[in-house]
């Protein structure tokens, strides 16, 4: 499956659990234009953000929803971003997650919940 263009957004929770959306961008410069925009509106709304990564992958995620996040069941992943490709992988809970964070500009790692879905590729179809 051809990379696409995913905006990585990572968010501190009030529990201090780190939260992730995902954000599907046509190509590089409308994720940065985004990603610039969204980090603005997020920081004036008191958010925690801990960073946000314009980056490449092939998987989907269901569309984020402003309006059900705060009530949506959350779902844990454990994320690699290896060279700028992002890769979510499904865990049970977040307890299960055996990455320990790193961050180095070529080799990250997180444990993360986010009300995102990942969409499989029937799915998507």
């Amino acid at each position: 499956m051809a990379l696409g263009h995913i905006m990585l957004i990572l968010t501190l929770l009030a529990d201090g659990q780190l939260s992730a959306a995902f954000v599907s961008t046509a190509n590089q410069a409308e994720c940065e234009t985004r990603a610039t925009a969204i980090g603005a509106i997020l920081k004036s709304g008191g958010a925690n953000v801990q960073q946000i990564q314009c980056l490449q992958g092939s998987q989907q995620f269901a569309r984020f929803s402003h309006a059900a996040a705060s009530t949506a069941p959350r779902h844990a992943y454990e994320l690699a971003v290896i060279d700028g490709i992002l890769t979510a992988t499904p865990i049970t809970a977040l307890a299960d997650c055996t990455t320990v964070k790193t961050e180095s500009a070529a080799d990250q790692h997180y444990c993360v919940s986010s009300t995102q879905t990942l969409v499989t590729d029937t799915a998507a179809k």
